[in-house]
């Protein structure tokens, strides 16, 4: 995993929970990343166009455009996995 490549997590963003904690949003180090998702079963969010997901992407992501993550029926269904919202750097 690149440690080049900006990372956000929403923890808890599906989960009923007080509006603090619902969207909680913190940068997160690659290795810290790769732990999530191998140890914890997060799940990476890649947030460009389909086009930009196609040309680069992080294995074992999916691809929800930012214009799209409005649409909650897009999202997974499980209520107790972290999400991993990521882009390929700043624009």
């Amino acid at each position: 995993m690149d440690r080049g490549v900006p990372i956000l997590v929403l923890d808890g963003l599906l989960l009923p929970a007080p509006p603090a904690r619902a969207h909680q949003v913190r940068d997160l180090p690659a290795p810290d990343v790769r732990e999530m998702v191998e140890e914890d079963g997060a799940l990476l969010v890649h947030v460009l166009s389909r086009i930009e997901f196609d040309i680069q992407h992080i294995p074992g992501s999916i691809n929800i455009p930012v214009t799209a993550l409005a649409d909650r029926d897009l999202l997974p269904r499980e209520k107790d996995r972290s999400l991993i919202f990521y882009c390929m750097g700043v624009r």
